[in-house]
């Protein structure tokens, strides 16, 4: 156990990535997460003496000034000694989202029966299965699987890979997974290993589709747990994606957001299906499916 500084400093969407830029060059540890939905984020950086802010304030003000941010406010303060792997262990709990049973390295608990296991440590990459985005797109994948087994999934944006991992518990033959982020590719086939599916799911590092091939294949299932904005992008490459018959799955995005995306499919020739939600918490976010027409 150790002694430990954090600085923490409140942002938005859009300037939390350039707070966190600046703070991974001197911290040992940075975390960013939404406070609320489409609220503020707040970056908690965390070092073993007490970090500089004569070194560390001028480019965190830099980056809000150009961005036309107010200039935040960076609060420090010392942590006491403190188990903090056991505590973050204890912050992730196993979970039961319908079928799937998602838990870290640390659990021992036995599954329960019949449970399609995901088996993943939160880390730098998106997807622990806490988010209200992830447990909508493994409910949104367990129904689909009731009606038809996903031959073919194509995993856009993959993170973590949990959703990659969740369509091949649910019957699916072969996963390709991308990802923008080159750490989280790295992450993703780490896990595929871990959960024995390394052989079925490729992940790969790609900005878009486009260079995946994946436009000329045909998946009976398209994930995509992104944002909006990207997602009204790859409208159209996503649709083609997509084989007769076949289901897209489409989360990351708000509520007020729901028409300006689902109009972004319809208008590619996909019908839509439904909601998929997980539980109360999943309030305040959509995940939202998609059809082609067989």
């Amino acid at each position: 156990m150790a002694t430990l500084w954090r600085l923490t400093v409140m942002g938005d969407a859009r300037s939390q990535g350039a707070y966190v830029a600046v703070l991974e060059e001197e911290a040992g540890a940075v975390t960013a997460f939404e406070t609320a939905p489409d609220g503020p984020w707040k970056i908690e950086a965390f070092f073993e003496t007490r970090p500089d802010l004569g070194r560390l304030a001028p480019p965190i003000f830099a980056a809000a000034k150009e961005l036309g941010r107010p200039v935040p406010a960076l609060d420090v303060e010392e942590i006491a000694e403190r188990d903090w792997l056991a505590e973050n262990q204890a912050s992730f709990p196993p979970l039961r989202i319908g079928r799937f049973f998602v838990h870290g390295s640390h659990v021992t608990q036995k599954p329960p029966a019949g449970a399609w296991v995901v088996a993943l440590d939160a880390s730098i990459a998106f997807g622990s299965g806490e988010h209200a985005t992830t447990k909508g797109c493994l409910a949104a994948i367990e129904a689909i699987a009731k009606r038809r087994k996903p031959g073919r999934v194509l995993d856009v944006g993959t993170g973590s890979g949990i959703l990659a991992i969740g369509a091949l518990r649910a019957g699916a033959r072969r996963v390709l997974a991308c990802d923008i982020d080159p750490p989280s590719v790295a992450l993703a086939r780490e896990n595929f290993r871990v959960n024995g599916v390394g052989a079925r799911a490729t992940v790969r590092h790609a900005a878009g589709i486009a260079k995946l091939g994946a436009t000329r294949a045909r998946f009976d299932l398209v994930l995509a747990n992104i944002l909006a904005r990207p997602l009204t992008q790859l409208a159209t490459a996503l649709a083609r994606a997509v084989a007769p018959g076949g289901y897209v799955v489409l989360s990351g995005l708000l509520a007020e957001q729901e028409t300006w995306v689902t109009r972004a499919y319809l208008a590619r020739g996909l019908r839509f299906v439904g909601r998929a939600a997980a539980g109360p918490d999943t309030v305040g976010w959509r995940t939202l499916v998609f059809r082609r027409r067989g």
